[in-house]
């Protein structure tokens, strides 16, 4: 089990390998293929393995054995878990039959074939090692008069019914492929029977658990899956002009429950339950427990307000008209309680990368089982292009920040952003490494498209005499061209040079990468700006999210904009600004992104 748990990132990117390989060996290889579920959680999506409880079964064991989350972050995992499914109360609690998914890797996006469809095929090959171990733990038999595959596999394995049994018979089947039809076979014909030791064999599980042979998937079960197809923050398409109401807009963006069909009754002891039609009287349920009750005529629906506050311990009673706006509903909604903490703005830091968010309400979201604290960002948009780019929305989502955006009007929530994707590798970024600053000065040079050489010699006018030296030269096809000294001169040598109608630079030890990339920058003459920010989406900064990003955004005549990153940056940021147009340069030491501490 744990085997084919850790193989999973492999397998998955690894379709025309595995086909090339079937068709090299086609006596020994066969296709397997198991199905997986992709959720949403916090910006990533989490490739799950749908499992249903055996007797026996504990949590730690199936975590152990599962996946590359749990063998990282085991801490990080549970965490994953319990909000992956929030049915299974007590994880010490688990009981046969119970439907759970076990988070096994996050993915990018589009890593997986049909990822976003929830649901992905992953192939497994059956190579000649799993052909011998199948014959290892098996014995040929022939068939005799009054046998059947039932009555043989109950031997070896439990009674008919039982899960050990319900094994044996896939197993069965995997090592007899040629038998059709289990119901039929006939005296002298050998088969192989599966020994029980099998079932001790870790693969066993992972390898049958919903699975068929010969490119047939199994059902994954409706409770596990189909209620939600990698649920990513904001899901409604454009094309989805449908009509909701100002309070379900609401509820949506509160991350609350809204009820608003049918009747809801309040008990009353001897005496008629008290009935509220959910049309004329509906209410939403936060994720805290609070309820919020929306009577559509406060004076003539006093009885149904007066079971609610009597019934409901945290309840809030807000009237609404039937013209109101989404904004007046928010105000109205928030204005209830005291105990929120209503912002409009909030800074966080992720690795140097400064992140200001301005929404027009911030609330804190309620995460009791969390230590780290996450919020709301609610914010009213006029149309789709305002919205916020949905690989930003993910990276915001990681660093405890969820955007939810309302299109003003009658239409649904903005939850989608309309932005092309990024479908650009880590090979499209220039790396620059920076292991000393000659080094550095090489690199980032060369990555602006001047030649640099060394010991290149100069003449230079000094106290009335000719001085010939040798120094660094960087040149431009545009005619630029300019010295570089890393201490090799002293006195008033440098003025000298100066003089001399050279432009030249000195490069001190205790200089930062941001004092020498800005010294090189100006004696190139680009245009430039040091720490640049960026609005995420296409609005005013008033409502908006601000990213300042520590390096250089150079502008330069005939080329794309470009960033020269002094730290390491998130493949949403990446995604974000390639969309925008920007090259990117990130600049590392020794293979590790940087500090900015001198040399």
């Amino acid at each position: 089990m744990k085997t084919q748990g850790v193989c999973l990132t492999s397998v998955c990117c690894s379709t025309l390998v595995l086909a090339c390989l079937i068709v090299l060996r086609p006596a020994y290889c066969a296709f397997i293929n198991k199905n997986y579920v992709v959720r949403y959680d916090r910006g990533w999506d989490i490739l799950c393995d749908p499992y249903v409880v055996k007797k026996n079964d504990w949590l730690f064991k199936l975590f152990r054995q599962k996946g590359e989350i749990s063998h990282k972050d085991y801490p990080e995992f549970l965490r994953i878990f319990k909000r992956l499914n929030p049915h299974v109360h007590d994880i010490d609690r688990i009981r046969p039959g119970q439907h759970i998914v076990i988070p096994l890797k996050k993915v990018r996006r589009d890593d997986v074939p049909e990822q976003s469809s929830g649901v992905v095929t992953i192939p497994f090959l059956a190579d000649s090692r799993m052909s011998e171990a199948l014959e290892k733990y098996s014995s040929p038999y022939r068939v005799q008069k009054g046998d059947s595959i039932s009555i043989l596999i109950s031997r070896q394995f439990e009674g008919y019914g039982t899960q050990a049994y319900e094994q044996g018979m896939k197993l069965f089947r995997v090592m007899n492929p040629n038998i059709k039809n289990l119901n039929r076979i006939y005296v002298g014909q050998v088969i192989r029977i599966p020994d029980s030791e099998i079932q001790s064999q870790p693969w066993v599980p992972s390898l049958f658990e919903q699975t068929t042979r010969h490119g047939k998937t199994a059902d994954i079960d409706p409770s596990i899956s189909a209620d939600q197809k990698t649920p990513i923050p904001h899901a409604a398409k454009d094309t989805e002009k449908q009509t909701e109401s100002p309070l379900s807009e609401v509820a949506w963006a509160l991350d609350a429950k809204f009820f608003n069909k049918g009747v809801y009754y309040f008990p009353r002891l001897g005496w008629e339950d008290v009935k509220v039609d959910l049309s004329r009287s509906p209410f939403m349920e936060l994720r805290d427990g609070t309820r919020v009750f929306f009577p559509m005529n406060a004076d003539h629906q006093a009885s149904e307000i007066k079971m609610a506050k009597s019934f409901w311990k945290d309840v809030h009673i807000v009237s609404t008209g039937s013209g109101d706006s989404v904004e007046q509903i928010f105000d109205a909604v928030l204005g209830r309680f005291e105990n929120k903490d209503v912002k409009n703005r909030l800074s966080v830091s992720d690795h140097g990368v400064k992140i200001e968010v301005r929404g027009m309400w911030i609330i804190e979201q309620p995460e009791p089982s969390e230590e780290e604290k996450r919020y709301l960002c609610i914010t009213l948009i006029e149309g789709p292009e305002e919205r916020t780019p949905t690989s930003i929305i993910r990276y915001l989502d990681q660093n405890g920040i969820v955007i939810k955006e309302v299109l003003k009007g009658k239409i649904s929530a903005a939850r989608e952003s309309n932005a092309p994707r990024y479908k650009g590798t880590s090979e499209d970024i220039r790396v620059i490494n920076a292991s000393n600053h000659k080094m550095f000065v090489s690199n980032f040079l060369g990555a602006m498209g001047y030649r640099y050489q060394t010991n290149e010699t100069i003449s230079f006018e000094y106290a009335g005499i000719t001085i010939d030296a040798a120094s660094n030269l960087a040149t431009h096809n545009s005619g630029t061209s300019f010295l570089i000294d890393f201490g090799e001169f002293y006195g008033d040598a440098v003025l000298a040079i100066k003089k001399s109608g050279r432009n030249i630079i000195q490069i001190k030890d205790s200089d930062t990468l941001d004092a020498i990339s800005a010294r090189l920058l100006a004696a190139m003459g680009v245009s430039f700006t040091e720490n640049p920010s960026f609005l995420a989406a296409k609005r005013s900064v008033g409502h908006n999210t601000t990213l300042t990003i520590p390096g250089f955004l150079i502008d330069h005549a005939k080329t794309p904009e470009t960033l020269l990153a002094m730290v390491p940056l998130h493949d949403g940021v990446v995604e974000f600004l390639a969309n925008n147009g920007i090259k990117i340069m990130r600049v590392t030491l020794n293979d590790h992104w940087i500090d900015q501490t001198p040399f």
